[in-house]
């Protein structure tokens, strides 16, 4: 989830942001910096994420560094200007940061009431708290971030979606966290099945495009979930090869062959698109004019 801070720009002038000392829980290209209050959250997931970072700095070689921002409620809005709570990725020369609420308040977990409640009335039970399901995001846009200064952004937004998740995916697996794949795949199925209300056929694709930023909570959980489950199924088999081939198969300046190169690249995306419930995404055909 990529989105520009107030007035377009992103930055921290008039924050007071506290570093993490660079020889505890920091891993190669990654730096940490948190609000007041905040050290020990920093702290926890940049331990995390740096397991992540060393299992995919050796196969992807990032060309720039991923810095982790843990922020209070009044320092989140000093940065952006977007609702306190769902973490984000941002771009700047040489660095990508992630962008981490300190806390999760109780207004902003409520917002997902309606969508736990439907998962469950089809059948699909949450496997834990809901924090547990924001915390793996974090992992989710920390795969943007890698990818963004691994030089494999598409500008697609679904494909680079699916793309950082896959990353996610990988580095869990490089790092041997069975339980976070597990709780992954788990919290997919919730995801998919509180989506699901409303279109039985699927979303099309294309409306995870369009409009821009607009997607309702819901359908923008179902498209995640689905791609999530996508991610966890083709990195069983194509690990950290799958991404790198994609990168040198998908010039971002010849946007208009994107799918069709995905599909040259693996072609098990072919059928996949089905998913979607409009077989003319099998061709790439409505992904041209992005």
């Amino acid at each position: 989830m990529r989105r520009r801070g107030r007035g377009g720009q992103f930055g921290v002038s008039g924050v007071y942001l506290r570093e993490l000392a660079s020889t505890h829980d920091v891993g190669p290209g990654l730096s940490v910096s948190y609000s007041h209050g905040a050290k020990r959250r920093a702290g926890q997931l940049s331990a995390w994420l740096a397991k992540l970072q060393r299992g995919a700095v050796g196969p992807l070689a990032p060309r720039s560094s991923v810095r982790l921002m843990v922020a209070d409620s009044a320092d989140w809005h000093k940065v952006c200007a977007y609702p306190y709570g769902l973490p984000f990725t941002r771009n700047e020369p040489g660095l990508a940061t992630v962008v981490v609420a300190a806390d999760y308040p109780e207004r902003f977990l409520k917002r997902f009431d309606d969508l736990l409640l439907a998962a469950g009335h089809a059948g699909v039970a949450t496997p834990g708290p809901l924090v547990e399901f924001l915390d793996l995001l974090v992992g989710h846009e920390w795969g943007h971030a890698i990818a963004n200064v691994s030089g494999l952004r598409t500008y697609l937004r679904w494909l680079d979606e699916l793309l950082a998740t896959y990353l996610f995916v990988q580095a869990l697996r490089t790092a041997g966290e069975e339980s976070n794949l597990e709780l992954l795949a788990r919290w997919a199925e919730v995801q998919v099945a509180a989506g699901q209300e409303g279109s039985a056929a699927g979303w099309p694709l294309d409306g995870f495009e369009y409009p821009r930023g607009r997607t309702a909570l819901p359908r923008l959980l179902w498209y995640q979930g689905v791609l999530t489950q996508r991610a966890l199924e083709l990195s069983l088999t194509r690990g950290w090869d799958f991404p790198l081939e994609l990168g040198g198969a998908l010039p971002t300046a010849d946007r208009g062959e994107l799918a069709r190169r995905l599909v040259a690249v693996e072609p098990s995306f072919k059928p996949w698109f089905a998913v979607f419930g409009d077989g003319s995404q099998a061709s790439g055909e409505d992904q041209t004019s992005i």
